[in-house]
């Protein structure tokens, strides 16, 4: 059943009914809908009996488009969501015309000198803060929404006044006959302005995943209880005498937390905001003190998250020579530079300036062995499918020992960039890719590939490894050259995943004895960290138990790990770590092996340098062409009733060529009339396109 047809609901099934509002925006060319990746995966595969799935539908501008003019009117404009969300995709929302004003009620609110507007807290309000248990003054607990009505009651006595409040409140509770409850949605009601008093003790904040995903949109967790909140507190206030602009009666409106009445007071020049009196003891969440910079903990901690996020990504810029951030901030290149240990040269300063680090041009560093400080070469800044055809092709090597296969780190190491090492992190000027060394545990190669959906994985066996005693390692692309810093921040989400699955390392069994039937991941520890070296694919000592798998390879959907959307997603707190103790240099710690060990395994690499020798011969756009023509190939010799899965495969394919999305579009297109249903294949174009965003995500949806 096509998503068309549950939209479209011709003959009223029930289901389709429940099914159909999704669906018509999912194919709608006016909505864009997200969805949380890794719980959308577990509804495909069926990994968990009775999941819900939580969308969430962004309105698109080109809903606008073909008209002259669109006029929006609203109340607080400015604070609502849809100016918000607009903003921050950079649209620009001009002021009507000083013709339209003329029918406007008024412009600005008037007679703000007689309205009061009093508060019960300082905290942020909701309903868990409502019912907490506080110590009454006449001894004893007691819920503080009680010690709330008698404040109200004192202050109203028998005035009569308007009250707004949740629905799992009752109609009586404040216990007073001339006390009127509004409609949980009171806009545009008119028949209630002769009350000068209303109390709003509405409780309306979003679920914690709404915040996480309006921020991914560029909208802050201030300006969503803004929209949702207060401006809903605001629209209470207005059914009172304050609609009116020729009553100048006192009126007196009660919130419930500061911000809020500070918020409404702006709106109403001359209005006096005061604590409400006779509320006794108050619950805090936090300690008394100075007025924060922040409403709250969860914005101070979102701030330092998108300031750090910030110096990730300019941290790429400077690496990858790009100007994403740093194009936005200027002030803000040298400032990052300055903290990056990529850009600090302790000998040759003086003779080279500053700066040092070249332009990323490599992929990592390959050494003769792990006692070797000298770099047996870089390898070229390749494209992924010749980057893992080299890995392949040494996978086929049989080698007497391991310590013949050579060594291999993603870093690119400049040996004369620090004084006291050669190999560590301080020689470190840029990193592509992410290696991974499993020793042995619960986790599966199969079972690590499962936990990301959306990540190319290359595993392959260790020397060591038999069926019995599992040994591999793994290599994930990255979609540019990275930092330190960012290679740490992609490696603890990686761990977190894992942690998440009921997966952990040994130094963590360690540290937490509490943990019930713990599984080992079997991930070498020491090994996350960026100056790691890895012995390069060989046959393992019993060549029959030897396998390599591309995880990617024949599941389209996979890509490269986009490091900007793990960035922007990240799902760590963001917090401080303590600086990172650099590596010893093994070349110094030991012995040097004897000249001829060390010229037998030279020889035995010759082949290895020749490659890497040969792979700078050919340039990168002959290597695009290359990869694009076998792609066509493919494609057009797919045979009868394989369309669709090949056509997703051929956009794939150009995506991993290094197409742009305007260029894959055009070669879809182009080769959609070598399809045997041409008009199908181009109506598959949007989705296609749409799916490759997902690639090389963590498992959540494209900003979210």
């Amino acid at each position: 059943m096509s998503l068309s047809k549950i939209a479209r609901n011709k003959h009223r099934d029930e289901l389709y009914d429940v099914l159909g509002p999704v669906a018509d925006r999912v194919i709608s060319e006016k909505w864009d809908v997200y969805v949380h990746q890794d719980r959308f995966e577990r509804m495909l595969t069926g990994r968990k009996a009775s999941a819900s799935l939580m969308t969430y539908s962004l309105l698109k501008p080109q809903v606008f488009e073909g008209f002259a003019r669109t006029i929006v009117a609203s109340a607080c404009f400015e604070d609502t969501m849809f100016y918000r969300l607009f903003a921050a995709q950079g649209i620009d929302l001009k002021p009507v015309g000083k013709s339209l004003h003329r029918d406007l009620r008024y412009e600005r609110h008037e007679n703000g000198e007689h309205i009061t507007i009093f508060y019960v807290s300082e905290e942020a309000w909701s309903k868990t803060y409502r019912d907490k248990l506080v110590e009454a003054e006449s001894g004893g607990s007691v819920q503080f929404c009680d010690i709330i009505r008698a404040g109200v009651g004192d202050l109203f006595c028998d005035d009569p006044f308007l009250w707004m409040g949740n629905k799992d409140i009752e109609d009586d509770f404040f216990n007073q006959p001339r006390a009127q409850r509004l409609p949980n949605t009171p806009h545009g009601l008119n028949g209630f302005q002769s009350f000068h008093n209303i109390v709003v003790l509405s409780a309306l904040n979003a679920p914690p995943a709404h915040f996480h995903f309006m921020e991914g949109q560029g909208v802050s967790g201030e300006e969503m209880r803004t929209a949702h909140y207060r401006t809903a507190v605001y629209q209470a206030v207005m059914r009172s005498s304050i609609r009116n602009p020729a009553d100048t009666t006192p009126k007196r409106v009660v919130v419930m937390d500061r911000a809020t009445a500070e918020w409404l007071a702006d709106l109403f020049p001359g209005a006096k905001v005061e604590p409400l009196p006779g509320m006794g003891v108050v619950p805090r969440k936090g300690k008394p003190g100075r007025r924060r910079k922040h409403d709250s903990a969860a914005d101070k901690t979102r701030a330092y998250r998108e300031s750090q996020k910030r110096k990730y990504l300019a941290e790429l810029d400077l690496i990858n020579g790009t100007s994403l951030v740093v194009g936005k901030y200027p002030w803000f290149d040298e400032e990052v530079r300055s903290q990056m240990s990529e850009f600090r040269c302790d000998e040759n300063t003086s003779k080279k300036g500053d700066y040092v680090t070249q332009k990323p041009s490599t992929s990592g560093t390959a050494f003769v062995s792990v006692f070797d400080n000298v770099p047996l070469a870089h390898l070229s800044d390749t494209d992924d499918e010749g980057y893992i055809a080299f890995l392949r092709d040494l996978h086929g090597r049989v080698l007497a020992q391991k310590e013949n296969a050579g060594v291999f780190s993603p870093a690119h190491f400049d040996p004369d960039k620090a004084a006291e090492t050669k190999r560590g992190l301080d020689n470190i000027t840029h990193l592509r890719g992410i290696w991974l060394d499993n020793d042995g545990g619960d986790l599966s190669h199969a079972e690590f590939a499962r936990l990301f959906p959306y990540l190319r994985i290359v595993t392959w066996n260790t020397y060591s490894h038999t069926p019995e005693k599992p040994r591999w390692r793994g290599f994930i692309p990255t979609t540019c050259a990275m930092s330190i810093e960012v290679h740490r921040l992609i490696m603890a989400q990686i761990e977190w995943v894992l942690n998440r699955e009921g997966y952990w390392g040994k130094k963590q069994i360690a540290k937490r004895p509490g943990l019930k039937s713990p599984l080992c991941h079997g991930f070498d520890e020491s090994k996350f960290n960026a100056a790691s070296l890895f012995y390069l694919p060989c046959q393992a000592r019993d060549p029959k138990d030897s396998f390599f798998i591309d995880y990617g390879a024949g599941d389209p959907k996979r890509g490269p790990l986009d490091l900007h959307l793990w960035i922007e997603n990240c799902i760590l707190d963001l917090r401080p770590d303590p600086a990172p103790e650099t590596l010893p240099d093994l070349a110094k710690a030991v012995e040097p092996v004897t000249t001829v060990i060390a010229a037998n395994i030279s020889d035995r690499l010759g082949a290895l340098r020749d490659k890497l020798l040969a792979e700078r011969t050919l340039s990168h756009s002959e290597r695009c062409d290359i990869r694009i023509n076998e792609a066509v190939k493919c494609w057009r010799s797919t045979p009868a009733g394989m369309g669709h899965d090949a056509f997703f495969a051929l956009g794939a394919a150009l995506h991993r060529a290094g197409l742009e999305e305007a260029e894959i579009k055009a070669k879809l297109y182009e080769e959609a009339a070598f399809a045997n249903s041409p008009r199908e294949r181009r109506d598959e174009i949007r989705d296609i396109l749409k799916s490759l965003h997902r690639r090389g995500t963590l498992g959540k949806a494209k900003r979210w």
